[in-house]
């Protein structure tokens, strides 16, 4: 899970890191949409990762049920 996380992290920060080289060509609206969208996406990731830990949480819990 961690290494995922990471992972995701990693990507994130590089696809930045690209779209700040983008910049320069971009006219003030097309980079407010651009930023909304990315912005977006980023929600929608941080909103699986978090569905997923709660996922492994919940499964551990059953493998581990101490009665």
């Amino acid at each position: 899970m961690k290494t995922l996380f990471e992972w995701a992290v990693g990507l994130f920060v590089l696809f930045c890191f690209i779209a700040g080289f983008l910049d320069l060509g971009e006219t003030p609206r097309q980079k407010r949409v651009r930023e909304q969208a990315e912005w977006y996406a980023a929600e929608e990731d941080r909103r699986n990762i978090e569905a997923d830990a709660a996922y492994y949480a919940e499964q551990s819990q059953h493998d581990h049920h101490h009665a």
